[in-house]
């Protein structure tokens, strides 16, 4: 079993029998943004996430991360999927974001296969899944059962949104 260090060190990882360069990493936080008294809230929440996915966007590129950000308007949840130590990079930079409170990895191990190949950073809104996954009512444990199976919900979900935003460009 793999040695983490630093957030994703309370999770346990199972390596599959095949061993795969490929990681995905979800996880959940409490939105911690900025107000202002000079423009209106949407639009400063607007430039606010927006420089977020700019940002993501640039570094995710630099080091062939993949993945999606959902934004309810008081969490975030993320999936990241790259290698293994460009996703406790981008980890440990999000736990320290002062943007984000109560960072709780959900699900972190190897995998197969890209759900979001082709996106450096893709943005779903509540709206755009067909089903929210139970991510805010409670933050489970990090690596409990609780903990995997929401991991797996937001990857399907995120991954279904993105899917159907593709065909609807076609």
């Amino acid at each position: 079993m793999p040695v983490l260090r630093g957030p994703l060190s309370r999770l346990q990882v199972s390596l599959p029998t095949q061993v795969t360069d490929l990681y995905h990493l979800a996880y959940v936080s409490d939105v911690m943004l900025e107000t202002s008294d000079q423009e209106p809230a949407q639009a400063h929440l607007d430039g606010q996430l927006r420089e977020i996915l700019d940002a993501a966007k640039r570094n995710n590129r630099e080091t062939d991360v993949t993945g999606a950000l959902l934004f309810s308007g008081s969490h975030f949840a993320q999936v990241l999927e790259g290698s293994e130590s460009a996703i406790n990079d981008r980890f440990r930079a999000i736990s320290q974001d002062t943007r984000h409170h109560n960072v709780t990895p959900l699900l972190y191990g190897p995998t197969g296969e890209r759900q979001f190949k082709g996106w450096s950073m893709a943005l779903c809104m509540p709206e755009d899944l067909e089903s929210l996954p139970a991510l805010v009512r409670s933050k489970p444990s990090p690596g409990s059962v609780e903990a995997s199976d929401l991991g797996k919900g937001l990857i399907a979900s995120l991954a279904a949104a993105i899917g159907r935003r593709a065909n609807s460009r076609v």
